[in-house]
C-alpha cells in the first residue's frame, strides 16, 4: 500500500464510536505513578527545609517560558518572572490567566473560562471554537493528524468538561488523559498545545490542593519535545489504549520532580557550605569558583583545566587560585598528583 493510501484509509482515535472509553494497563501505570509520588514526597520534605516564594516564582516562570517554547515561541525568562512575582497585579494577560488557572484550580473548567484563556494568549477578540478543519503534519509527512470536524466540537467539548469535573481518579493520571483528550479535540485553530499543558497543570494543582506546582513539567516536556510529539501522534492514531502515553507523561512528572530536587539540594549544599565557612573570606574570583562548583557549573571533582576554562586563563593562573582556596581550607586536592589532580570543596 502506498503511503498516501495508508494515510487516507487510517482511522484516528476519535473515529471509533466508543473512543472516550480510554483503556490502559493499570499495573504499568500504577507502578510508574508510585515512583513519581515517592519522588514528590521527597521534594515536599526538602521544601520544608529550603522553600519560599523565590523558588516558587522561578518554577512558575520556567514552566510558562517552556510551555511557549514547545510551540516555538520564545519568551524572556526574567520578564516573565518579574510578572509572576506581581501575581494578580501583573499586566500581561497570558501570565495572569496561567496564574489564575493554578491559583483557582478548584474552580470548574468551563467553555467560557477556556475561551478566555485562548483569547488572552493572543489578544483574540472572537471567543469561539474553530469553524474550519484542524490538521497538523510534519514536513517529512511521518506524523500527521486531523482533528474532529468542527460540527462535532460543541458536543465533544461538553463531554470533556463533564468528565473533567465529575470523574474521580488519581489526579496525575487524569492530567495525562485530559492532556491527550484536549489535544485530540484541537478545539482551536492554534494554541491547543499551550492550553492542554495549562489544563494538565491545573488538574495537578487541584489534586494536590495547592496553588502552584513545585516542579516545571513543561520544561521536562520541552527537553523531550520530539518524543512528546511522536507518542501523542501514535496514540491519536490508535484505537483507545492510552498506556504508553500515560506512562510517558508520568515519567516526565517524575523527571521534573527530580530536577526540582536537584535544584533544592544544590541550594541546601550552598547554604551549609556558606554557614560552615562564614568566617573565611575570599576574593571575587575565589567566590566565583566556589559558586561554580556548588551550583554544578563545573564538576564536583574538577581539574585545573576546568578552572582555566571557567576564568579564561592559563593553567598556572587557575592552579594558583585553587591553591589559595586550599590554603584557606575551602578546597581539597585528591590523592592523584600532577596536571590530572582533581579538587573538591570541603563540605
Amino acid at each position: 500500500m502506498r503511503k498516501i493510501d495508508y494515510i487516507i484509509s487510517m482511522l484516528f482515535i476519535y473515529q471509533f464510536p466508543d473512543w472516550t472509553n480510554f483503556r490502559y494497563d493499570a499495573k504499568r501505570v500504577l507502578d510508574t505513578l508510585g515512583r513519581a509520588c515517592h519522588k514528590e514526597g521527597k521534594l515536599a520534605g526538602l521544601l520544608e527545609i529550603c522553600g519560599g516564594k523565590d523558588f516558587e516564582d522561578a518554577i512558575i516562570a520556567e514552566d510558562i517560558v517552556a510551555n511557549y517554547a514547545i510551540d516555538g515561541h520564545k519568551l524572556d525568562t526574567e520578564t516573565v518572572r518579574a510578572e509572576v512575582s506581581k501575581r494578580s497585579q501583573g499586566a500581561t494577560p497570558y501570565i495572569k490567566n496561567y496564574l489564575g488557572a493554578i491559583t483557582n484550580a478548584a474552580n470548574p473548567l468551563t467553555q467560557e473560562r477556556l475561551l478566555g484563556w485562548h483569547s488572552a494568549m493572543g489578544n483574540v477578540k472572537t471567543r469561539a471554537f474553530r469553524d474550519t478543519p484542524s490538521m497538523i503534519a510534519t514536513e517529512d509527512g511521518n506524523m500527521q493528524f486531523t482533528g474532529p470536524g468542527c460540527e462535532r466540537l460543541q458536543n465533544e467539548t461538553a463531554n470533556f468538561f463533564d468528565w473533567f469535573e465529575n470523574t474521580t481518579m488519581d489526579s496525575t493520571v487524569k492530567a495525562a488523559i485530559a492532556h491527550f483528550w484536549f489535544l485530540t479535540l484541537r478545539p482551536f485553530n492554534d494554541k491547543n498545545g499551550r492550553l492542554a499543558r495549562i489544563i494538565s497543570t491545573m488538574l495537578l494543582c487541584r489534586g494536590r490542593n495547592c496553588a502552584h506546582l513545585d516542579y516545571a513539567l513543561s520544561s521536562q516536556i520541552l527537553e523531550k519535545r520530539d518524543e512528546y510529539m511522536r507518542i501523542l501522534n501514535k496514540t491519536q492514531c490508535g484505537s483507545g489504549d492510552l498506556t504508553e502515553w500515560i506512562v510517558w507523561f508520568l515519567q516526565q512528572v517524575e523527571s521534573a520532580v527530580d530536577a526540582s530536587i536537584a535544584r533544592i539540594e544544590t541550594e541546601i549544599g550552598r547554604a551549609r557550605f556558606a554557614s560552615r565557612h562564614a568566617e573565611t573570606s575570599t576574593d571575587e574570583r575565589g567566590q566565583r569558583l566556589l559558586n561554580a562548583v556548588l551550583s554544578g557549573d563545573i564538576p564536583r571533582e574538577f581539574t585545573a583545566k576546568d578552572v582555566a576554562a571557567l576564568f579564561g586563563t592559563s593553567h598556572d593562573t587557575a592552579l594558583r587560585e585553587i591553591q589559595s582556596l586550599i590554603a584557606k581550607g575551602l578546597l581539597r586536592a585528591g590523592a592523584k598528583g600532577g596536571r590530572s589532580t582533581r579538587y573538591s570543596v570541603v563540605e
